[in-house]
């Protein structure tokens, strides 16, 4: 045990003290900053910039919506005169000669109210040659308040559109958090906590036993394996490869949530960081953790180039993927059939379960406590084949062995 010890302290430290390391226990951080404060800022500074002013051509077939429409414009030009649209009423034209005049630049955009938007579902026809989304929805926005308000006043007898507006005002809800009791603050926020706890665990989990495959690999090549082989076993190496590997993804973790935490209790979300689901990202971790590196010890051990072991570990990779492209689904219907079966999928369940118990506190104790039970199990598996194949790959150069050599090693190491 000493000399695992020895071993795991040794690779914890050789890889602490790397460029590599510093810059991603630095990136992580400036990567969660920059998509709190720095993304907001953009979008402030951009959409704070001037444009010149948008000129809109509109032909009123109804001859009632266009009054309204140039109200609605110069309300919205009020309150953004960096960003003004102008409405102009046109003589009668087919679409094609007023599409011309758009190409040409004479007019930003045009629209054509049918006679009837009134009373029936006739589309209008809008177009233009530029793709701001902003200017699409604030038009058709403005659009069907002018139709909304000309509906009103043609009924018999007029309603008011202000009152009925009055009477369509939205609710106040305050959602209130059971777990904490306090107010659950953005809906936004509570949507992507669970992914944001995936995301964590998955980079602290794949991203260092990736280190991990380069590392045997390097030290295969540059025959450092065989100094290291004359004081320790085989199975010692890996093992305390293994278990230093996994306190540096420990402490990258820390450096990440730390970060996470802080800028979460900066912008209010500090709440949606609460003890039950640090305590799960811990538990899921540390067999996540070892079971990837298991298998990972285990492909570099038999492989002599970075190029041979991508190649062997990419249907792993596939497989740690898949909640990653699936996490909206998990986190919005964690008790589903199809997340309760992929959190029974060693490679898969601890990037699922997280998902599952961020997003429903309820999940059953029985299915957390199996998977765990599982993952261990894998664990245990995944340690035992790979210190095999270790054992065996380790000193071995040349051709990378194929799948039916591998199972030779586990049978006869």
């Amino acid at each position: 045990m000493r000399k695992v010890v020895a071993v795991a302290v040794r690779e914890f430290v050789e890889t602490v003290k790397t460029k590599a390391f510093l810059i991603s226990a630095l990136v992580m951080p400036l990567a969660i900053g920059g998509a709190i404060y720095g993304f907001g800022w953009i979008s402030r500074s951009i959409t704070a910039g001037e444009l010149p002013p948008r000129r809109i051509a509109v032909v009123d077939y109804s001859g009632v919506v266009f009054g309204e429409l140039a109200r609605q414009c110069e309300a919205y030009n009020r309150e953004h005169p960096q960003r003004q649209l102008l409405v102009a009423a046109t003589a009668a034209a087919d679409a094609d000669t007023l599409a011309k005049t758009v190409r040409e630049g004479e007019w930003h955009a045009y629209l054509i109210i049918p006679a009837d938007v009134v009373d029936a579902d006739t589309a209008c026809e809008f177009g233009r040659k530029d793709i701001q989304f902003e200017t699409g929805v604030q038009l058709q926005n403005m659009l069907n308040e002018a139709v909304f308000t000309a509906r009103c006043r043609q009924t018999d007898p007029p309603i008011d559109p202000e009152s009925v507006r009055e009477l369509q005002r939205p609710a106040a809800i305050r959602t209130i958090d059971v777990q904490t009791g306090e107010e659950a603050g953005d809906e936004a926020a509570r949507m992507v906590t669970p992914f944001v706890f995936m995301f964590l665990l998955f980079m602290a989990t794949f991203g260092i036993s990736n280190g991990l495959l380069t590392t045997v690999i390097e030290e295969k090549s540059s025959r450092v394996v065989e100094v290291l082989l004359s004081a320790v076993s085989p199975l010692q190496l890996m093992a305390g490869k293994i278990l230093g590997m996994a306190a540096v993804g420990l402490a990258m973790l820390s450096v990440w949530g730390g970060v996470g935490y802080a800028s979460a209790h900066a912008s209010g979300a500090g709440h949606l960081v609460t003890g039950y689901r640090v305590t799960y990202a811990l538990l899921y971790f540390l067999p996540g953790f070892l079971l990837l590196s298991s298998l990972l010890a285990g492909i570099g051990s038999a492989c002599n180039t970075i190029k041979d072991a991508q190649g062997m570990a990419f249907p792993l990779s596939i497989i740690t993927i898949v909640p990653m492209l699936c996490w909206m689904y998990i986190s919005q219907s964690p008790a589903s059939t199809v997340s309760v079966v992929l959190s029974f999928i060693p490679p898969m369940t601890p990037f699922v379960m997280i998902l599952r118990v961020c997003a429903d506190p309820h999940t059953p104790m029985w299915q957390i406590v199996a998977s765990l039970a599982l993952l261990w199990a894998s664990v245990v598996v995944a340690m035992w084949a790979s210190g095999k194949i270790f054992r065996v790959g380790v000193l071995m150069y040349g051709k990378p062995p194929s799948p039916r050599e591998l199972f030779h090693w586990l049978r006869y190491a």
